[in-house]
C-alpha cells in the first residue's frame, strides 16, 4: 500500500531532519505520497543539537527512479571529525538532529533497469558529507553521491579511505608530487603514528619518497612502534622515525635529500621543530592540531627561508573537485591497496549503535580506529 497515511507533516519533518540527502533526492511531497515502503527500516545513530546520541529507525522508501540506488552499510568508522560534528564543532556538519558519520563502505542492493553504472553487489564509498553513514541502509543519488571501488577491497580499508587515506594522498599530490621535480626532496610527518600519519608513510614508501617521522616516545612500546612505522615507510633506507624533539639531530645525521614538505597533524612544538629543518622555499601543511597548540613560525623562516605555511581540509577538496578527480584518487588508492602498498590501520569492531559511539568518544581506542558494523540486513 501507499504511505499516504504516514506522510503527515510531523513525519515529513522528522524524515527530512534525519536524512537530508534522502529528502533532497525525493524532491517533492507528491513523490512521498506515491512511495511504497520496503520491508525494512534503516537503523541509524542520530545526534541532536546538544550532542546527545540515540538509536532510531528511518523508513526506507521504494523510490526507485533512474537517479537513485539503494545500498546497505558494510562498515563505517568513528573519526575525530565525526566526534567534532556530534559536539557541534565541525564546520560542514548537517543541522541536528542528523545521522552521524562522514564516511563508510556500502554495497548496492537495488537499482533500476535504467540505472547507469551500477549493479547489485557493487561496493561504493559515500562522498556526500551531509549524508550520515551511521545507518544500516541508505538511498543515494546514482550519480555523484557514491564512488565505486573494486569488489575485493578490504572492508576496513574501504570504510576509512575517504578521510584517512584520501587526506594523505591529496596532500602529497598537491604539495609534493605536483611541485617537486622527480621527487627531489624528503617529507616530514609529525604525528607519524596517527592514522593519516601512517597512511602518509605508506604512500611515500610506495612512491619512493624518503620520510622523517616524529611521534611521542612516552610509551612502553616505543621501540616496537618505531620499528612498525619505519617499516610502513619502506624500511630504514627510506624512513627515519624519531621521538618528538629529536628531528634536528636526525636530519643532521641523515643523507636524505632536503626536507621540502612537512605534513603536520599536531601543531605546537612538533610543528616548530619540523619548520626548523625545512629547506628554503619548503612548505608546511597543517591538516590537524592534535596538540591543541598553535602553529608558530619565526619571522626569519618566512623572510629569509621563504617557508610557506598552508592549511588543508579534505572536505573542502571534495567540494571543489569534480567527480572524475575524486574517482581517479579513489582508483589510485584502491590500486595501491590491492598491490599491497596500503593497509588499513588497526580497528576495533563494534555494533552500529549509539552506545558504541558513546563509548568510543569517552575512551578513544589508542592507536586504533572504532569501526561500526551493522548487525542486520
Amino acid at each position: 500500500g501507499t504511505v499516504g497515511a504516514m506522510a503527515t507533516t510531523h513525519m515529513r519533518r522528522r524524515i527530512a531532519a534525519l536524512s537530508p540527502s534522502w529528502w533532497r533526492f525525493t524532491r517533492t511531497d507528491a513523490a512521498i505520497h506515491h512511495a511504497r515502503t520496503m520491508g525494512t527500516c534503516a537503523n541509524c545513530v542520530v545526534y541532536d543539537a546538544s550532542g546527545n546520541l540515540e538509536d532510531t529507525q528511518e523508513p526506507i522508501y521504494e523510490m526507485m527512479t533512474d537517479d537513485v540506488v539503494h545500498a546497505r552499510l558494510l562498515a563505517a568508522p568513528v573519526n575525530p571529525a565525526d566526534v567534532n560534528a556530534v559536539q557541534g564543532k565541525y564546520p560542514s556538519a548537517p543541522t541536528p538532529p542528523a545521522v552521524g558519520g562522514l564516511e563508510g563502505l556500502f554495497e548496492i542492493t537495488k537499482v533500476t533497469n535504467a540505472t547507469r553504472g551500477w549493479s547489485v553487489g557493487d561496493k561504493a564509498i559515500a562522498i556526500n558529507s551531509t549524508h550520515g553513514t551511521w545507518r544500516t541502509h541508505g538511498t543515494f543519488a546514482s550519480q555523484g553521491a557514491l564512488v565505486k571501488v573494486h569488489p575485493e577491497t578490504d572492508v576496513a580499508f574501504g570504510a576509512t579511505l575517504k578521510v584517512t587515506f584520501a587526506t594523505a594522498h591529496t596532500m602529497l599530490r598537491k604539495y609534493f608530487l605536483e611541485t617537486c621535480e622527480r621527487y627531489k626532496g624528503s617529507v616530514v610527518v609529525t604525528g607519524a603514528n596517527s592514522h593519516v600519519g601512517r597512511a602518509t608513510l605508506q604512500l611515500c614508501g610506495a612512491w619512493g619518497i624518503r620520510t622523517f617521522g616524529t611521534a611521542r616516545d612516552d610509551r612502553e612500546d616505543w621501540k616496537e612502534l618505531q620499528q612498525e612505522l619505519t617499516e610502513l615507510g619502506g624500511g630504514t633506507d627510506m624512513c627515519t622515525v624519531v621521538p618528538s624533539g629529536s628531528l634536528r639531530d636526525a636530519r643532521r645525521a641523515s643523507s636524505y635529500p632536503p626536507a621540502v614538505l612537512c605534513v603536520d597533524g599536531v601543531g605546537g612544538d612538533a610543528a616548530r621543530e619540523a619548520i626548523a629543518i625545512l629547506a628554503d622555499s619548503g612548505t608546511h601543511v597543517v591538516y590537524g592540531g592534535m596538540s591543541r597548540k598553535p602553529v608558530t613560525v619565526g619571522a626569519g623562516s618566512l623572510i629569509f627561508r621563504d617557508v610557506s605555511v598552508r592549511g588543508f581540509w579534505m572536505t573542502r577538496w571534495y567540494k571543489e573537485a569534480n567527480f572524475s578527480e575524486v574517482q581517479a584518487m579513489v582508483d589510485d588508492l584502491v590500486h595501491l591497496h590491492r598491490e599491497g602498498h596500503l593497509v588499513a590501520g588497526a580497528v576495533v569492531r563494534r555494533p552500529l549503535c549509539a552506545e558504541s559511539v558513546r563509548e568510543g568518544m569517552a575512551s578513544p581506542p589508542r592507536g586504533t580506529k572504532l569501526l561500526l558494523l551493522p548487525q542486520c540486513d
